[in-house]
Order: C-alpha cells, then structure tokens, then sequence
C-alpha cells in the first residue's frame, strides 16, 4: 500500500467535508440541515475508502475498501432526496412506502457489495487493472450495479425537480440561493455519466471529487442569504401574503428583498434590489432612512405630503439578526394609516362639537336657574299662603287642590334643583365654600328633619362614630344634600320597623361615612347603573318609591367635586351599605 499523488486530494477533499460538516452545526434550525450532515458524511466516508482503494496494490486488501466506499456512496442519493423535500417545503410529497423502498435499495446495494464473491449480481467478474498510473479496479457490471446507478440518477433528478419548481414562487433574493444549489446539485450527476460512459480520465472515478465540490456549493447556497428560518417557498408564501409592504435592507443600506404589497404601494421597483436607500426618490429616500441606524425595534408615525396630498404611515424598523445575536440586516414594514388618521380627526372634530353642544346646554340650563325656579317659588309660596290665610274658610274639595298644588311644586322645584345642579357641575360652574364642618351637629339637624318620615315608618336610626373622627373640610349645604338623599333612599326603601346604622371613621387623611340600611337590596348588574342621571333600577320602582333617578347621580357628582369618592356594596333582599369619602379637616 502506498500514498500516490492522486489519493492525496481526495484525503483533502475528505477532509474540506469534514470541516464543512463542523460548521453546519451552526444551521441547525434551518429546514433541510438535519439531512445535510447525513449527506457529507456520507461523501467522506466514500472520499476516504476511495483514497485508500486507488493507494492499495493487492486485490484483498483494494476489495475491502472499496466494498467499505459503498457503505457510504449507497447513502448519498437518499439523503440528498430527503435534503431537498425538506429545503423545499416539501417533506411529503413522496409516500411513505416509496421512502421505505428507496432505503431498501441502499441497505440492498452494501449488502450485495459485501457478498459480491458469492454472486454476480453487481460484478460478473472484478480483477486489479495494472495498465494506468496506478493500480486500479476493474471489473464487469452485473443487473444489480445498473439498479444502483439508475436509482441515484434518479433521487438526483426528483431532486432537481424540486428545486426548479420552486423557482416561480420564490423572490429575487431567494432564486439565487436556489440557483447555487441546483447548480451544486447538477455537477455529481454530471461526472457521473461521465464516469459511466467510460469516458474518466485514467480510469479514475471522478464521483468523490464532484460530491466535494457539490457540498461546498450547495453550503455556500444553503448558508447565503438566509434571513428568515423559513424555507424559502414557505417563506415567500408568507411573506407575500403580508398586508403591509416590507423591504429588507442589508447592514450597508442596500435594499435586498421586497414583497408584493411594496411594489404595488410604489414604494420600490424591482430594478431597486442592490439600490442604497439614499438612491430611492423622495419621499421614499427620506421615510425609509428615519431609523436605518437603529439597533432595536422601533416604530413612528410620519406624515408626508405626496403629489400635493396629505398622507399618514406607521413604520416600524426592526433588526434582523443572526445565530450569534450580530445584526445582519433591518426590515422597514410600511403600513398606510391615512384613512385611519382622517377617521380620528373626524371623531376627534365630532367628538369637540359634541363637548361644545354639551357644554352650551348645561350653561344654559345653569343661567336658567333664576328663570326656572321664580314661577316656581311664587306658585309653591302663593299655594301655602293661601292655605294658611285662608285656612277654615276653604271647602275640603278646594284645601285638597291647594295642597295637591303646593305638593307638585315642592317636588318639581326639587327636580328642577337636582338637574340644575349637575348641570351647573358639568358646565363647570358649581363651586364649593369649603369649611370646616362638625359632623355630629350636622349630623342632628339632618335626623330631625327626616324624625317624621322615620317615625311614620318606625324605623330606627342609630349612629357609630370612631374616636378622633369630628371634623371634615367641606361645602355644609352640598354635604347635607350628600347626606340626605343616602338617608331619605335608606328610610324610603327600609321596611317599617328597621333599623339604619350610620357609620363614621378615618381612612388614611380621609373621613368615611356609611349609611346601611336593611332594605330591598341591589343585584350586582343594578350596581353598574346605580349612579347614572335618570335611572331607575326597575320601572316599579319609580311608581311604588316616587324617584326620579337623579338623587343618587348628583351625590356622586357633589362627593367627587370635593375630592372624594363613593360605592356601594350590596345583596338582593339583604339591604344595602352606601360608603364615601371626603377629606378630613
């Protein structure tokens, strides 16, 4: 056995495939890499049996690399079939029980070249050829050497099927990828009917050489212009259907890729691939270099006026990196918001007349107030005098009309009051008189203004005060209407012979009060409501309680406007408990 000057590149060529298949791991995540390394293990195992064959001198000891070479060129057109189904998308497109039977020719094939001396199925006959410039074999094909080599020229043209199909429905960037490794798929199957027609130089098999040359070509293919762990027809399915237009820039702004919406928003043209982005007319030059720097995603709004018309986009320039977190590129995605930028200037327009119209009606009615609550007051004070100057000399029939007067009044000035006063709060112009207010004395002069209706219905009202707890800063008449209306909607829907707790004590700088009754109680849903201006929980309500809705709304309103807060926590058919706060003095 000896070293010749032929065996030598095929040691290196073996080992330029190793260092190939080091790297490779690098790809792990990219469709087709988990068959790549099958495949150049597969190629040095048959460069490195094929260098020590043609450097061997006896038939025993050349007979068993080269039956050891098959161990490995049997392999290869089955993994290179799987490579290029998996590469292209397409890991299904042959039937299981084809796979098994292409595996069956392979596992065939070594098991037939190991036994060749006991049949002629792959040589009828072999023998050392002493006539070149080294020993080599030769031999006569048997049935079984034609069955192995159609099934290789075969796996490498469904595999180059494959590959060109894919060329229509891939981008620019991608059909060089695809290119490279048709190309370095088309150069084994080439030597091989070279070798095959015996048309070798020296008799030497060119295969190991081309598999070399075929393996580096289809990394560099395989490895180049890889910006998405996507297979590129996959990704182009993707990448085309997007809504939004997106352009891939490399490191130097050169524009790589594009999809199918860029082109038809005319922000690039095909010819523009190569192009650097300062080359683009404006205004596309300028809105695509805003953040062409950046180092992590962003995302801003640009205005810009285009053919004399306004226009809104939202762009957003993302970083592409790659397996080592270095930065490799950026995709700029454009998306046109004019349509939704005219919508919010128009709610934003309506929205302004809306708060104007709204504004313009509560002033008024908080101007009306005079007007309104002077025919009032002459018809509530005329009907009382009447009853009290005429009192006796009235007809029972005619004191009833009276009173049912002076009654209506009463209730319609309060209504009056309460719609003018949220209306004062919404126009802004209820304004506070803050002071120091004792609770307690406040407290007595509300009770007593409410003893009779309490008394009619014999309920009990009790009060519980914290220590430390007197004093609030406050407006004294709105924190009497805060008061009274909890404590009249507490005696109003308590049954007779209750009894109504009020609660007094400190949260933090702020003084709680709570007013709990044990009345009909609120369902959760009816909670969400309670405080609107002119709701009722229920229509019975306003029939069987006489309430107009707007007691509760404007407390809200009168205990925010100093500051504070209110809620309430209650359970149907178990009362209720009505909390706020408003600050301590």
């Amino acid at each position: 056995m000896y070293f010749n000057v032929y065996s030598i590149p095929l040691f290196i060529s073996c080992i330029i495939v190793c260092i190939l298949l080091y790297y490779i791991k690098d790809y792990k995540k990219t469709p087709g890499s988990k068959y790549i390394p099958l495949l150049l293990s597969s190629i040095a195992f048959y460069s490195f049996f094929y260098a020590l064959e043609i450097s061997s001198t006896d038939l025993q000891t050349l007979m068993l690399f080269y039956k050891l070479e098959y161990i490995g060129i049997s392999f290869v057109p089955l993994f290179f079939l799987l490579f290029i189904m998996s590469y292209s998308g397409k890991k299904n497109i042959l039937p299981m029980p084809l796979m098994a039977f292409f595996l069956g020719i392979s596992i065939t094939t070594i098991l037939v070249v190991f036994t060749t001396e006991h049949h002629t199925l792959f040589h009828r006959i072999y023998y050392i050829n002493y006539d070149g410039l080294f020993p080599v074999l030769d031999y006569g094909p048997g049935i079984w050497y034609w069955v192995h080599f159609s099934y290789t020229i075969l796996c490498t043209i469904l595999g180059l099927i494959l590959l060109f199909s894919m060329l229509p429905g891939t981008l620019p960037v991608f059909r060089k990828q695809i290119a490279i490794v048709i190309l370095g798929s088309s150069i084994p199957l080439s030597t091989l009917l070279i070798h095959l027609a015996g048309m070798a130089p020296w008799g030497i098999d060119p295969s190991p050489f081309s598999l070399t040359l075929s393996a580096i070509i289809i990394f560099i293919g395989f490895t180049r212009y890889k910006l998405f762990n996507l297979t590129p027809l996959a990704r182009s399915l993707l990448f085309e259907n997007l809504p939004e237009s997106v352009i891939v820039f490399d490191t130097k702004q050169r524009i790589l890729d594009y999809n199918n919406s860029a082109i038809n928003d005319r922000y690039i043209k095909p010819k523009d691939v190569g192009m650097h982005v300062s080359e683009l007319p404006e205004p596309w030059c300028d809105l695509l270099k805003r953040k062409t720097d950046a180092t992590e995603k962003k995302n801003i709004e640009i205005g810009e006026e285009i053919e004399g018309f306004p226009f809104w986009f939202n762009v957003t320039f993302l970083p592409l990196h790659d397996k080592r977190g270095n930065i490799m590129g950026q995709m700029v995605i454009i998306r046109d918001i004019t349509s939704i930028k005219n919508l919010e200037e128009s709610l934003l327009q309506a929205k302004v007349v809306a708060e104007t119209a709204s504004r313009t009606k509560s002033e008024f009615l908080a101007n009306m107030s005079h007007e309104l609550r002077t025919p009032l007051n002459s018809i509530i004070g005329f009907s009382d005098a009447m009853l009290e100057g005429y009192s006796g000399e009235l007809s029972p029939k005619q004191d009833h009309y009276l009173q049912h007067i002076s009654n209506s009044g009463k209730q319609l000035l309060n209504l009056i009051n309460g719609i003018l006063d949220i209306a004062k709060i919404e126009a802004g112009k209820m304004e506070l008189s803050l002071e120091t207010i004792y609770i307690e004395p406040l407290l007595t002069e509300i009770l007593s203004t409410l003893k009779p209706l309490s008394i009619k219905k014999q309920i009990k009202i009790s009060i519980q005060r914290e220590k430390d707890t007197n004093a609030v800063v406050a407006d004294e008449a709105k924190l009497k209407q805060i008061i009274y209306n909890l404590l009249g909607n507490a005696i109003k829907f308590t049954p007779e012979g209750e009894v109504i707790s009020i609660c007094i004590g400190m949260v933090e700088k702020m003084v709680r009060i709570s007013v709990i009754d044990s009345g009909i109680g609120i369902s959760p849903e009816d909670q969400k409501k309670l405080f609107r201006p002119f709701t009722q929980l229920d229509s019975t309500y306003s029939r069987r309680y006489q309430g107009t809705g707007l007691g509760l709304a404007l407390t809200k309103e009168l205990v925010e406007l100093h500051g504070g807060r209110i809620w309430v926590e209650s359970e149907v058919g178990k009362g209720s408990k009505f909390f706020f706060e408003i600050p301590a003095a």
